[in-house]
């Protein structure tokens, strides 16, 4: 059994595939669809689904994704929200937040963000505010884990 703590056979089946966005397909512009996503090509722009999204390891992404449960085996670069769980696989790379019920990072997948994790809906909205100029770190303070200039 080893690191799982949970039995694979015990796990919900997966959505069937009923959108696939082949290797050599590249398309900009926003996806949607209730059911779910394979993309093994690459997308600007968003891609969202009432079920999973798979992207596969040729996949890219360059825009947010929302599915029910995400596996990222390809690249993100841009926030991730799901209502379920997320998996970034040893191959997989995440460059943005992420907002998900659980989540889990095979050795050598990268994740480079801001995690929500456990939240009641999984989906629920963050705001995130960027400051206009740039904070020197000796004359700034933490409050409730964001940097804010020193009174």
């Amino acid at each position: 059994m080893g690191w799982r703590s949970k039995d694979e056979s015990t796990r919900p089946a997966r959505d069937p595939i009923e959108n696939v966005v082949g290797r050599s397909a590249f398309i900009r512009g926003e996806l949607s669809a209730e059911g779910a996503f394979r993309i093994d090509g690459t997308i600007e722009g968003t891609v969202a689904s009432r079920a999973e999204v798979v992207i596969g390891e040729t996949g890219v992404v360059k825009g947010d994704v929302v599915g029910s449960d995400v596996v990222v085996a390809g690249q993100i670069l841009g926030n991730v929200r799901c209502t379920g769980h997320l998996e970034i696989l040893a191959k997989g790379k995440v460059e943005g937040d992420i907002s998900a019920q659980s989540v889990r990072i095979e050795t050598g997948g990268v994740f480079r963000g801001t995690s929500f994790m456990g939240l009641a809906g999984g989906g629920a909205k963050h705001k995130m505010v960027e400051a206009e100029t740039e904070v020197d770190e000796a004359d700034a303070e933490v409050d409730s884990g964001h940097l804010v200039p020193a009174a």
